[in-house]
């Protein structure tokens, strides 16, 4: 009887993930909604269909490790440069001041000051899976946003295993807290030393036997027991298991076997996050939320706000431009699941009293779910605040009459900038388009022609006369982005030349069914071979400079 009712909580389950995301998607809106409302629905303040909540939340959080892994697998060591300096600096201060302000407030509020401190640590973290699955179905994590995201997230995940020890430590007061975050931080420095040895030294030549043996059972196998003997060793260490994960991705991420073992994860990730966010909706306490609803809804408000503005400031001042730093606010303002861990072992210990616990939790899970909402608030704002700020297309399309036989390049990173001093060295017309303020605005005192503008839009590919372009070069970031644009431009002109530059060989196949003429990888000198590509294409360059 016991397996038949276990059965029945994974039916009930499934049926609610596979109605409510459908349901959601038919909306056009996120599906970590749909999963969020599905578990508030089936929880046990509501229909009370699922009562074992915490069996559910724990097995969830194997989704997040596998989320984490993924994410690693997408960002070997070499690349890890792209995430700056600044962004994990960012992170630090965050969680510094955002947690001595909430602290402060829950202080001034009446709280014992170890109450306090376990409230602003608890509160100052923010949602790793939902902003990362936000930024994954949305392709933004390798934009500037995303990338500055995730280290600060990167950061918070680090930051876990210090704030349970400072919990505990608050537990016992005869323990010094120096000492104990003293030695945490010995046994976290010695697990992360163990896995990147033993991964350099062990994964590889692992994966390539395993591999050898062509049996797909025991390579999927492998892959499961290196993700979970990852978490659990950073998990003994005090840090998350989550952060193991990350580094078994990152370790695998420069061999031949990335693809492979992100095809075998992937089933589990996605079925184990979306269990994650139903046990998270579970939490809701619609009961409890009837009752005190102004309470919690001032205490909702407050969080969001609180954060919002300190985090918005906080990345304005490391660099971001305001626009930037505005949206990255609204993605990162709320509670995250790790609240619930720290919250539960204050609870546990005797810290945080059991009112204050069930109303916290309720406002950490109330914004995890108004997170897709608030991101696109953001994201709108911040494109109103460039568009008041930055040239966009409109500009070019205003004084464009007279452009002609020109380069279209649909992207202005690093890439965009080198192929943009080929084409002037070559005395080659061209405009360019991106959605970075900060880069438009350098590029801009330059006196180079870079406005802003969505290059997967056919209005704003119209506004740069691509009608009468030489040639469109896609040298965007991001693959599925690009991949669009290309589509598009290859829809609205047929007979255009179109050049892309493909993040691997799987990508650069996929952007020539789109309709590209050429494709360089992603090599050190992809931008140098497009451009070439293009002169010699479209005309010799001696032509080209008459």
């Amino acid at each position: 009887m016991a397996d038949a009712a276990y059965l029945t909580d994974v039916i009930i389950i499934l049926l609610a993930a596979v109605v409510s995301v459908v349901v959601f998607q038919r909306l056009r809106l996120a599906s970590l909604m749909g999963y969020l409302v599905a578990g508030a629905a089936i929880g046990p303040s509501a229909l009370g269909l699922i009562e074992d909540v915490e069996t559910a939340r724990s097995l969830g959080e194997l989704g997040v490790v596998f989320l984490l892994f993924t994410v690693g697998l997408e960002l070997p060591f070499e690349r890890l440069k792209v995430l700056r300096a600044g962004s994990f600096g960012l992170g630090a201060a965050q969680i510094l001041i955002t947690g001595a302000a909430i602290a402060g407030a829950a202080y001034a509020a009446g709280a014992e000051m170890s109450t306090a401190i376990v409230i602003g640590g608890a509160l100052a973290l923010s949602s790793t899976a939902v902003v990362l699955q936000l930024l994954t179905e949305r392709g933004e994590l390798n934009t500037r946003i995303g990338r500055t995201a995730f280290a600060v997230l990167l950061v918070q995940d680090l930051a876990v295993g210090p704030l349970l020890v400072l919990v505990l430590a608050l537990s016992r007061p005869e323990t010094a807290i120096s000492t104990a975050l003293g030695l945490a931080a010995l046994k976290a420095a010695a697990a992360l030393i163990i896995i990147l040895v033993a991964g350099r030294i062990v994964l590889r030549p692992l994966f390539r036997a395993v591999a050898a043996s062509r049996n797909p059972e025991i390579f999927a196998a492998l892959t499961l027991l290196v993700v979970l003997c990852t978490g659990f060793a950073t998990h003994m260490a005090g840090l998350s298991m989550a952060f193991g994960a990350f580094l078994a991705g990152m370790m695998l991420a420069g061999t031949h076997y990335r693809h492979q073992v992100a095809a075998v994860i992937q089933p589990f990730r996605g079925l184990l996050l979306g269990l994650f966010f139903i046990a998270v909706g579970m939490f809701i306490d619609i009961r409890l939320i009837a009752e005190q609803t102004l309470p919690i809804v001032g205490l909702l408000a407050a969080l969001l706000l609180v954060k919002l503005i300190l985090l918005s400031a906080l990345a304005a001042f490391s660099g971001q431009s305001t626009s930037n730093a505005l949206h990255l606010g609204a993605l990162l303002c709320q509670g995250g699941e790790f609240a619930f861990v720290l919250l539960g072992l204050g609870l546990t210990a005797g810290i945080v009293p059991t009112d204050v616990f069930q109303q916290l939790v309720a406002v950490v899970t109330l914004s995890m779910m108004l997170t897709p909402l608030l991101a696109v608030a953001g994201r709108q704002a911040a494109h109103l605040l460039q568009r008041s700020r930055t040239p966009d297309v409109d500009d070019f399309a205003e004084t464009s009459d007279e452009v002609h036989d020109h380069v279209i390049i649909a992207g202005f990173g690093r890439a965009g900038r080198a192929i943009a001093n080929r084409l002037r060295s070559d005395k080659v017309d061209f405009v360019a388009v991106d959605m970075d303020p900060d880069g438009i605005a350098q590029a801009h005192s330059h006196k180079l022609p870079v406005y802003y503008g969505d290059a997967t839009r056919p209005e704003v590919l119209t506004a740069l006369n691509i009608d009468k372009a030489r040639a469109l070069i896609v040298a965007l970031d991001n693959p599925r982005v690009a991949v669009q644009v290309v589509t598009a431009a290859r829809y609205m002109q047929p007979s255009l030349k179109i050049f892309a530059r493909a993040r691997d060989d799987a990508h650069g196949e996929e952007l020539r069914s789109a309709g590209a003429d050429g494709v360089a990888a992603e090599l050190f000198d992809s931008a140098q071979r497009l451009a070439g590509t293009v002169l010699t294409d479209t005309g010799s360059d001696d032509a080209l400079r008459n």
